[in-house]
């Protein structure tokens, strides 16, 4: 894992991410930014036109950097909004109000947009321990306990096991920043093997144990 989103918690950094959803508000009620594509667009001349005229200081220049590298390497699929708007979660000191789902896919997201594999697999491949070939970044999440292990407000109350291949180096780091509480299992088949545990103080369904 060589990349991950920004990790200082700075006012700065929260002020600028507040700045482009701001922005981006203000274009969507004069009828711009209205599709994924538009607002990808937006938010790129935004940075670009920040950057020219130093609207920010130094101190964020890699952020703002890192923003656009995104950006040009994942086209609109980089979702510039998502990550954007995770910033000013993450450093505005709102993310803990976030469910645990809603930090969950955060994480997936991240993921995704590094170059990992998401792969949802069912109760059979779970079984099976179905894999991909070769020595490459994955996650897989066992699609059929989903609904069981998160409530419809999205709390977590039941542990889930999530299996991974490739280098998950960063992946202690990146769960901090997302705020999720997860522990490592031993090593199954090939696999890295980590239990996603409900918060403290969680709801707890003894039922699904």
């Amino acid at each position: 894992m060589t990349a991950t989103l920004p990790k200082r918690p700075t006012e700065e950094l929260a002020h600028l991410a507040w700045c482009i959803l701001v922005a981006v508000g203000l274009a969507r009620q004069e009828g711009k930014a209205l599709s994924a594509l538009q607002t990808h667009m937006f938010i790129m001349q935004w940075l670009l036109t920040a950057q020219k005229r130093k609207l920010f200081p130094r101190t964020l220049a890699s952020d703002i950097i890192w923003l656009q590298e995104q950006a040009k390497r994942y086209g609109a699929s980089a979702r510039l909004y998502s990550k954007v708007e995770y910033i000013w979660l993450a450093n505005s000191g709102e993310l803990t109000q976030q469910s645990t789902l809603f930090r969950f896919t955060y994480m997936i997201d991240t993921l995704r947009t590094m170059g990992w594999i998401d792969w949802l697999v069912s109760a059979k491949e779970w079984e099976e321990k179905a894999k991909l070939v070769g020595d490459v970044c994955a996650i897989f999440t066992p699609k059929d306990e989903l609904h069981q292990v998160f409530t419809e407000k999205g709390e977590l109350i039941k542990p889930m096991a999530l299996r991974l291949t490739g280098d998950i180096s960063g992946i202690p780091a990146l769960l901090a920043q997302c705020n999720l509480h997860a522990e490592q299992l031993p090593d199954d088949d090939g696999f890295s093997v980590l239990r996603l545990i409900p918060e403290p103080g969680a709801c707890i369904d003894s039922d699904l144990s």
